[in-house]
């Protein structure tokens, strides 16, 4: 078999609706992981062939399902930057906290000094 015999052949696949099988052999998950992503609503939209019981998933639904993980993909990626920021904003503010030079620290001395040495 030639490559563009099997560019074609790939083409083809991804133009046209697939049942379930050659769905998941197309996109190399096994078929308990398809019904596990269709159990935490992640998994592509189905088309019941009316009067017959095929389920088919259609080109555009694939295209779908592979923008909506990359969305999702980035919007978790996005939390973990966010959670990764705060986790170094809180340990920033503990350590300066716990410096000597923190504000909290400060002896108002010369301030207390300056107001003794007025009365």
């Amino acid at each position: 078999m030639t490559t563009t015999n099997a560019a074609e052949r790939e083409r083809a696949i991804e133009d046209a609706s697939l049942t379930i099988d050659d769905f998941c052999r197309a996109e190399r998950i096994s078929r308990s992981t398809f019904y596990k992503l269709k159990r935490l609503r992640l998994a592509p939209e189905e088309t019941i062939v009316p009067g017959l019981a095929l389920r088919r998933i259609t080109a555009q639904a694939r295209r779908a399902w592979h923008a909506k993980l990359d969305a999702l993909q980035a919007s978790e990626a996005a939390e973990l930057e966010r959670r990764r920021r705060v986790e170094l904003a809180k340990r920033a503010a503990l350590i300066a906290a716990t410096s000597p030079l923190h504000r909290s620290r400060r002896q108002a001395g010369a301030a207390r000094r300056a107001a003794k040495g007025r009365r």
